[in-house]
């Protein structure tokens, strides 16, 4: 991991989703690099655990227990952000799920709420509320949405994932004109596969339906067709991202080196949307 050293020196960071994949190496990086992290997420154990690496590496970092999808839950994590750890400089609002790979004549509502929950309902609950403090602290500030690749284009049996993507970064750019005026600056990253656990329980989901309709009678094409994406199934660049990549591309739009960007969903998806 490349370390900018004392990037982010004297800066508060928040990251939602931050116990693992993505959002854990973004913790480990923003410490690294001077911040002080406020590390969120629904399970205790993995979060201690993640800020007792920073503390271990000489970072500063806390734990803050928080369900994104509930708005009551939101609001308590930052009054509790105000009483324990004070302003915030920069947000990552990282908190996602991936859909279950229903077709749109196949979708539960109960899973179309899921998806859209977490992963637009999370973000804009966090995003009001940073949105606010950084407008009454009046020093600007930076946040970044994650997305997806699927927030750029359309994928099959994904109809929730795609719609909660492309509405992050519709938000992430009402946001950029909203805040603009205030000197915070909003852009989100829109990764395409990444190697983390949430994407590997997915393949694994895929397989196991394959598998059952194969054990259904179905060829191996077949079986293919009615569980997986359709269309190209990898970037230009042939492979999976790493989520220390992703972060690279995070870390840049919450610094100042990202001074003068803001309302851009910046395709992190290895050539994916190129062609």
């Amino acid at each position: 991991m490349y370390v900018f050293e004392n990037r982010f020196a004297g800066k508060t960071m928040l990251i939602t989703g931050g116990t693992s994949g993505i959002g854990k190496a973004a913790c480990l990086r923003a410490a690294a690099e001077g911040a002080f992290v406020v590390v969120v997420g629904r399970n205790a154990e993995r979060g201690q655990a993640v800020v007792d690496e920073i503390v271990q590496k000489g970072g500063k970092a806390i734990f803050l227990a928080a369900d994104v999808t509930r708005e009551e839950a939101v609001q308590a994590l930052f009054a509790e952000i105000d009483a324990k750890v004070g302003p915030l400089d920069i947000a990552i609002n990282n908190a996602g799920v991936v859909g279950h790979g229903e077709r749109i004549d196949e979708m539960p509502t109960e899973e179309w709420n899921r998806v859209i929950n977490t992963n637009l309902n999370g973000i804009f609950f966090c995003c009001r509320e940073e949105a606010k403090r950084m407008i009454a602290r009046g020093q600007g500030g930076a946040i970044v949405n994650v997305g997806s690749v699927t927030g750029l284009t359309g994928f099959y049996r994904s109809s929730a994932y795609v719609t909660s993507k492309h509405a992050v970064n519709g938000l992430t750019k009402a946001m950029a004109n909203d805040l603009a005026p205030f000197n915070i600056r909003v852009n989100s990253v829109n990764p395409a596969n990444t190697a983390t656990p949430l994407t590997a329980a997915s393949a694994q989901e895929i397989q196991q339906k394959i598998q059952a309709a194969m054990a259904a009678g179905k060829s191996l094409e077949e079986a293919k067709a009615e569980t997986m994406i359709g269309g190209k199934t990898t970037a230009l660049l042939k492979r999976s991202s790493t989520p220390e990549e992703q972060v690279g591309a995070i870390l840049y739009l919450a610094s100042d080196d990202a001074g003068y960007v803001t309302g851009v969903p910046f395709a992190t998806d290895g050539g994916w949307t190129a062609y």
